[in-house]
């Protein structure tokens, strides 16, 4: 797994979302050289190699993130997690509540409940997949997500498995401190899904703040300060 090391000092792990790479939180590193910032390539992103076709879930990702760790002889470390790597990031604290202090999670994504309009989404993108097979030709990924349409051929089965991963039971585990930060417009991950893990989470605090999903990485000033501040 690919990564990137800039300061000297306490540890703290990047863990970055779908479809972006551990150089996304550059800015904002770039503003704590008196830590120790570790920014990982989660496989399949950036410089990392991807998964096997097969595909990996979260547990996978996690436990490739618990090698990384004790190779790089690192333990009791802050995380701070974007979206997907917030996801990531549940799974580690739980199984691994040893190498964790404690965990800055912007954006998360991780929890699941039954929707409607997704499953019949979901049946729709199916069924013209099973149709457009039986005749022969190729199947548009007209009722599949925007990352789902985006991803190559060797992630898909990845995707499918992380985003279909309900990890409400992890969250429940977390015994470390937790701060979560989340958009007022964030569609991506809404509030109302950042409330819900803050309840799961027995020690963690919610912060609200205007903006989208990528609020705070407009801002790389801002982002830093929070980290620093959360850290110390």
């Amino acid at each position: 797994m690919y990564f990137e090391k800039h300061g000297n000092g306490q540890p703290v792990v990047f863990l970055h979302g779908w479809g972006c790479d551990g150089s996304i939180f550059l800015p904002v590193v770039n503003r704590l050289l008196n830590f120790a910032n570790y920014l990982v390539d989660f496989n399949g992103f950036g410089k990392s190699n991807p998964p096997p076709e097969s595909g990996w879930t979260v547990v996978d990702y996690a436990e490739q993130l618990v090698e990384f760790l004790q190779e790089q002889q690192l333990s009791n470390v802050t995380i701070v997690g974007h979206s997907f790597g917030c996801r990531v990031a549940l799974v580690l604290a739980a199984n691994h509540p040893e190498l964790v202090n404690r965990m800055l999670l912007v954006a998360p994504a991780g929890l699941r409940r039954f929707s409607l309009s997704r499953w019949w989404k979901v049946t729709k993108y199916k069924l013209s997949k099973f149709f457009a097979k039986l005749r022969g030709i190729a199947v548009k990924a007209k009722y599949a997500s925007e990352d789902y349409a985006n991803c190559s051929p060797a992630m898909r089965n990845t995707f499918v498995k992380v985003i279909n991963q309900d990890l409400s039971l992890y969250a429940k585990r977390v015994a470390c401190p937790v701060l979560i930060v989340n958009g007022r417009e964030d569609t991506a991950t809404p509030l109302s899904h950042a409330k819900r893990m803050h309840r799961l989470i027995q020690h963690s605090s919610l912060v609200e703040i205007d903006g989208d999903h990528f609020a705070l990485f407009r801002n790389p000033k801002a982002f830093a300060d929070t980290v620093k501040n959360f850290v110390e």
